[in-house]
């Protein structure tokens, strides 16, 4: 069982069945990264086809969207 602290950062696999609680009131906030490994092909492909199409889902042109106002409301070049 992985536990994370405050002011820490936790990385693990989430390919692995796993769960998750929040048991605080606070927010809880994920930054999902998608680490390419080296792949033969057709798996190099189909990795980057897959990425392409979820940078153009609604949730995600949404996130950048909000990302970018947020920046402005801060003062963020």
């Amino acid at each position: 069982m992985a536990r994370w602290d405050e002011d820490k950062c936790l990385m693990f696999d989430d390919t692995y069945k796993h769960q998750v609680h929040n048991d605080t009131p606070g927010t809880r906030v994920i930054l999902f990264l998608d680490i390419v490994g080296p792949m033969r092909f057709p798996g190099s492909w189909l990795n980057r086809a897959v990425l392409q199409i979820i940078r153009l889902s609604p949730f995600i042109r949404d996130a950048v969207k909000n990302q970018k106002a947020w920046e402005r409301r801060m003062g963020v070049n």
